[in-house]
């Protein structure tokens, strides 16, 4: 299947990085990832993705500052990653477009990331 979109995957757990890289692989979406708030606000900058994966707790900075500086240039998608169930509306009115508590059903990411870039499902 050959790549039609990009995402970039700004997540500081590598286990979960490759899980979600895995997921996205299987829609066709090529994957940037960070380990680190300022990587991938750079990764943005420099890919221009349609859809960033972007996790609340990074080494670095917060996920709400990283939503700030990449609203700052651009207007991608942002799904957040989060383990608490509260921070729901602080992160969708500081700029997110949907929100994912972890733990969560990689085919639940999958359908999302599909709907939301209007890609077809295709089982394998």
């Amino acid at each position: 299947m050959p790549f039609t979109r990009t995402a970039v995957v700004i997540e500081d757990d590598g286990d979960m990085r490759g899980l979600i890289e895995a997921v996205l692989g299987l829609s066709g979406v090529a994957v940037r990832t960070a380990a680190t708030g300022a990587g991938g606000v750079e990764a943005v900058s420099r890919h221009s993705p349609d859809i960033v994966i972007l996790d609340f707790g990074l080494p670095d900075v917060s996920g709400l500052e990283v939503i700030a500086r990449i609203r700052a240039f651009s207007k991608v998608y942002i799904l957040m990653l989060t383990g608490r169930d509260d921070l729901s509306e602080t992160l969708l009115a500081a700029g997110a477009n949907a929100v994912f508590t972890k733990p969560f059903r990689p085919r639940a990411l999958r359908a999302q990331v599909e709907e939301m870039l209007g890609l077809q499902h295709q089982e394998l």
